[in-house]
């Protein structure tokens, strides 16, 4: 079989006086369950990404069944992240995906979503500080919770809150969203 490189030879660089803000945005995450969409889009395949770009990034948006769509959460500002590990021998590597942040406080609805989502394969878009959405999740390897707890704090000052974690393992980091995110109910 023939290897055949689709990807344009690119510069990785750097301007100092970028900016280069990090962390997650604190109200705008959107998460859905996989069974809710009609189509769901993923990065180029290698051997038809002409770059880098197109190799790390969805344009096409997903699409969903009527009302079906994206719900918002809010996390507790400065608790969420996206991480991306690369894992495994050469020649069989992949990416464990990760999106975490502390739901604010211990209401029921707090205590609802993690149980109704607890076992449920997810799609994650989460907006950085820099203004790039990130996906964790897809198709053919939903978002799953993989972690939540819940503490009211011992002292004034202390977070209430349930931080949870939904990982996903595909052969990429996560990807930067470009496509429309549709909200349920047409919002």
């Amino acid at each position: 079989m023939a290897c055949v490189d689709t990807i344009a030879t690119e510069n990785i660089d750097f301007c100092a006086d970028q900016e280069n803000p990090a962390g997650v945005s604190p109200v705008e995450i959107y998460c859905a369950r996989v069974a809710d969409f009609d189509t769901i889009e993923k990065p180029a395949a290698l051997g038809v990404a002409t770059t880098l770009d197109e190799a790390g990034s969805i344009v096409a948006p997903h699409t969903f069944t009527a009302p079906k769509g994206f719900f918002k959460i809010n996390i507790l500002p400065d608790t969420g992240s996206v991480e991306t590990t690369n894992e495994g021998e050469k020649g069989s590597k992949t990416n464990t995906n990760v999106f975490s942040g502390t739901l604010p406080g211990n209401s029921a609805r707090n205590i609802g979503f993690i149980r109704k989502y607890q076992n449920v394969g997810m799609i994650f878009i989460v907006k950085q500080i820099n203004g790039q959405f990130r996906q964790i999740g897809s198709e053919d390897s939903p978002a799953y919770l993989t972690e939540a707890s819940g503490t009211t704090g011992l002292k004034a000052g202390d977070i209430n809150g349930m931080p949870v974690k939904f990982a996903d393992v595909q052969s990429y980091p996560a990807p930067v969203y470009t496509g429309t995110i549709t909200e349920f109910g047409g919002v």
